[in-house]
């Protein structure tokens, strides 16, 4: 109780009455299946359009003769049927999450280190001046070696001397002449430094697709400022004044140019115009070149770009410090879908060099990547590691918004047992099987199938269907669960949940590869088989709507799918009952609350009768739900009653001739 201490108001809020329920989501689709590209790990991934599935899951997978290859088919179908949202879930043999000594399935990389730059412009024979993009580590104690590979013909000459370079023109003077002339565009210009470091960049995830990433890394130099005096009067010299320190950071590796050589070290303190470096100068006197152009002080930074097809990703200022915003494992392994980088250790403070360069000094070619071997069963069923730690169809147990599953094109029993079961353990889902039949013998194999199962969580639609695949420009044949979900979501968003996703036009397909006629509907339908089927001048339309159960209660897919609607949505709801104190009060709450909602649903013509006492009953009480016992132990127990409308399966008009004789009658 509110405690009332000293004299005065006091405004106090109550809680009363019901709480509303908000329906749930019906809509969102879970998939699992072979894709390109994408992550393994962790949770299914949200998709809210097409265009989305292929920037994170990448284009069609090639038919290679098998049933692996219709994910991105039927997440097309999907959003064309209107789909709303998806979930998908990629499947690879050697999934990191699986505990499989099947590792197969490899990541495209490559190693980038050391300190190579390239030349700004065309080196010519003779000269003993070149141009580089970047002067950093470049200073009178460098040397350079030229490589070039040119039509297959490698020039190279060196270590050769630095004299000297300007800052401003990034030109450098060597102590004697070029042997050969190099092209700009095929050269790469070494520096003599040791030690380096490594950092490997590979693909974000496995495959052979990361084969095509190409990746380049620019050094850059980010804020400037004129160094003003080295402030300390006594070792350690690590206090450095410059004309301004807008744009240094904390742990911002910066180098100092003193004209004919440079040393470098990391910000650890930042006071007005001054900042505090380690390591330490030797002397006082280190920034200060006599006759020489001002010392100009630099933060040092790199970039890196990727690109995948279209795709381009790119990470200016990146930094090699970790205690920095700017790190480039966080920055890169934290936002790109494209590449991934190993957290290498930070060695800038005993060689300011280290950076990830590439081998000619831009272009970095990622090679190794593998699809590996066909996914088993066993990879399509996955593993259950806890949250976050699952894999295959047990990942979609993780995302609570899943309504439907489906596993395109996998018709092993074993595959769509798992995704029975699924469905039948969180009792919020549906699953949308795939038939599976040799087009000599269609309807006695896909009788074959249905014989299997006995489930009210699950439905079976047949024939395959015939579409056109824009990534070979010719017709192929696809599983339907993808497009009956999407018409599953049309119709729940549309209509509602209780209206039969049947006599729908399926869009995005040009045939079936199997004609049903109303004589082989007359045995399929009995069997609780869905079938699609082509009408003159109507086009292909869904032509079923029923569960694979011999439970005539639960025979209607709409009535299942209400259900798990009502279900749900009550459960989410009234979790605000948990611990409250288990009364009359309480329970005059929770029957209004729930009464109130499916009252929302008898309105939206979910619900049989012309008025809510003939739709719903809730009883919740003492002597009717509930006895002394229960409240003694701790439970709380409501008994809800709903009355759903059922689909008009069989449309039976009957006509007879009229007379005035039978008129009469």
């Amino acid at each position: 109780m509110a405690e009332y201490l000293s004299p005065g108001v006091y405004i106090e809020e109550i809680d009363a009455g019901p709480k509303p329920i908000e329906g749930v989501s019906t809509s969102t689709t879970g998939f699992v299946g072979r894709t390109v590209r994408g992550p393994t790990e962790g949770l299914p991934v949200l998709i809210t359009s097409f265009p989305d599935f292929r920037r994170r899951f990448g284009d069609y997978l090639p038919d290679t003769g098998g049933n692996d290859h219709y994910l991105a088919h039927a997440v097309f179908g999907f959003f064309a049927n209107g789909g709303k949202r998806c979930y998908v879930r990629r499947v690879v043999v050697g999934d990191p999450s699986i505990t499989t000594a099947r590792t197969d399935a490899a990541g495209a990389s490559a190693p980038v280190g050391g300190v190579v730059r390239r030349l700004a412009q065309n080196a010519i024979g003779g000269a003993n001046t070149v141009t580089l993009s970047s002067l950093r580590g470049v200073d009178s104690s460098a040397t350079l070696t030229f490589s070039q590979t040119l039509n297959g013909v490698v020039t190279s000459e060196g270590p050769l001397a630095v004299a000297s370079y300007n800052p401003a023109t990034r030109a450098v003077t060597l102590g004697a002449n070029l042997a050969n002339s190099y092209d700009s565009r095929y050269t790469s210009v070494t520096l003599n430094t040791a030690g380096v470091t490594p950092v490997i960049i590979g693909a974000s995830e496995p495959g052979a697709w990361g084969n095509n990433v190409t990746v380049q890394v620019f050094p850059e130099y980010g804020t400037s400022a004129q160094v003003v005096a080295v402030v300390d009067a006594a070792a350690p010299f690590d206090t450095v004044q410059l004309t301004t320190t807008n744009g240094f950071y904390v742990g911002a590796i910066v180098e100092f140019d003193r004209g004919a050589n440079k040393a470098y070290g990391r910000v650890t303190a930042i006071n007005g115009t001054s900042i505090d470096i380690t390591p330490a100068l030797g002397a006082a006197t280190d920034l200060n070149p006599n006759g020489a152009a001002p010392t100009m002080a630099r933060t040092c930074e790199f970039r890196i770009s990727a690109t995948y097809g279209t795709m381009v990703e790119d990470f200016p200022h990146l930094s090699l410090n970790n205690t920095t915003n700017f790190y480039y494992a966080d920055v890169i392994n934290n936002s790109s879908t494209l590449i991934a980088v190993d957290d290498v250790s930070d060695n800038t403070a005993t060689d300011p060099f280290t950076q990830p360069s590439a081998p000619d000094g831009l272009n970095v070619t990622l090679a190794g990547g593998a699809d590996g071997t066909v996914p088993s069963d066993a990879d399509y069923i996955g593993v259950d590691n806890g949250p976050n730690q699952r894999s295959g169809i047990r990942a979609l147990a993780d995302i609570d918004e899943i309504s439907i599953i489906a596993v395109p094109g996998i018709t092993s029993q074993i595959v769509q047992n798992e995704m029975i079961t699924h469905c039948e353990l969180l009792l919020d889902r549906f699953a949308i099987l795939d038939p599976e039949y040799n087009l000599n013998s269609a309807i006695p194999d896909v009788i074959n199938q249905r014989n299997l199962y006995d489930s009210k969580y699950a439905a079976l639609y047949f024939p395959n269907l015939t579409a056109f695949d824009p990534s070979t420009s010719t017709e192929i044949t696809l599983p339907p669960s993808g497009h009956m979900a999407g018409i599953y979501a049309k119709t729940d968003n549309e209509r509602g949940v209780h209206k039969a996703p049947a006599n729908l036009v399926v869009n995005s397909i040009i045939g079936l590869d199997v004609a049903i006629t109303k004589g082989e509907q007359d045995i399929l339908n009995p069997r609780n088989i869905n079938a699609i089927r082509a009408f003159p001048g109507r086009g292909m339309r869904v032509w079923g709507a029923r569960c694979i159960t011999s439970d005539v209660s639960w025979r209607y897919v709409p009535v299942r799918r209400l259900f798990l609607y009502v279900e749900e949505s009550i459960d989410e709801g009234t979790q605000w009952v948990v611990f409250e104190p288990n009364d009359y009060t309480l329970w005059a709450r929770v029957r209004q609350s729930i009464s109130n909602f499916l009252t929302r649903v008898w309105r939206d013509g979910a619900l049989q009768g012309i008025k809510p006492e003939e739709a719903f009953f809730v009883l919740c009480g003492l002597g009717t739900t509930m006895t002394q016992d229960d409240i003694d132990n701790g439970r709380l127990i409501v008994q809800v009653g709903i009355a759903p409308v059922k689909p008009a399966e069989f449309v039976i008009i009957r006509i007879q001739q009229f007379t005035a004789e039978a008129n009469l009658v």
